[in-house]
């Protein structure tokens, strides 16, 4: 018994030991690993079940956001995206494929529990002239995803759909990110190319009868990266108008509150 005592004791010093020195450094991703501004846009019509093929092409951008241990997160970019319906039978089902990239500037931050708690090696560092600074990035980013969408009625519109995000960046924000992991300030939760799974669902209705005034959507999308308190998510909300334009608002854990727009060619 008093042997088990002894374990016991020991490990809760341990673990003391190790909350006090700090060894759980603040993390820091890519800002590749923002899930990607590509709305999805139900069929016009919610009678149709033929097949068809459409392509998107859009743009994004945002002012003033904030990402883990970032801020002032000021990014624009654009994409394209290829989808093709399912038809007959199987017509709700559909596989896209979407590439873009996007250009930004930020500044390091401290804004999560782990930073808060055991990180004053780094806040020391962020009033430093260098943690001050703006750092530029650039990425890519390349999406697979295959799923469904489902007519509740004549109006309502639920879907979701799985698959997977590529992405590969630089700039000057991961060139001092990769140097912050070197001197054991930060800890990287992705490298600067890599990919992950993601899923998508969203709800939405087409406005008028047979949708002749176009369709709203709400979407959410996650990005499974890392440990589950890692994984980043986004949530659009899109008008989308019968002659194929669209536009709306974004929101993005790493990137925060921003705009995009675009259109869409359907064949």
């Amino acid at each position: 018994m008093n042997r088990v005592k002894f374990c016991f004791a020991f490990v809760l010093i341990c673990f003391s030991a190790l909350s006090l020195c700090g060894c759980f450094m603040p993390r820091a991703h890519s800002m590749g690993a923002s899930l990607m501004a590509v709305p999805h846009q139900p069929r016009v019509s919610a009678d149709s079940s033929n097949a068809e093929m459409s392509v998107a092409v859009g743009a994004f951008g945002n002012i003033a956001g904030e990402g883990l241990n970032v801020n002032k997160v000021k990014t624009g970019g654009g994409d394209v995206s290829f989808m093709y319906r399912m038809g007959g039978a199987v017509s709700p089902l559909f596989f896209s494929a979407a590439a873009g990239g996007m250009l930004g500037k930020l500044r390091f931050d401290c804004n999560e529990s782990r930073c808060s708690d055991n990180a004053e090696t780094y806040k020391a560092w962020l009033k430093t002239k260098e943690g001050k600074r703006e750092y530029s990035f650039w990425d890519v980013q390349e999406r697979l995803l295959l799923g469904g969408d489902f007519n509740l009625g004549k109006f309502a519109i639920l879907g979701l759909g799985g698959g997977l995000q590529f992405f590969q960046g630089g700039g000057s924000y991961d060139d001092k990110r990769d140097e912050l992991e070197d001197g054991k300030l930060v800890e990287n939760v992705e490298g600067n190319a890599d990919f992950a799974p993601i899923s998508s669902v969203w709800l939405g209705s087409r406005l008028g009868h047979g949708g002749k005034w176009g369709s709203v959507l709400a979407e959410f999308d996650i990005l499974y990266k890392g440990d589950m308190e890692d994984w980043t998510s986004a949530m659009m909300l899109n008008y989308f108008h019968t002659t194929g334009f669209y536009g709306g608002i974004v929101w993005s854990s790493q990137l925060g509150y921003g705009l995009n727009l675009g259109k869409t060619f359907v064949f």
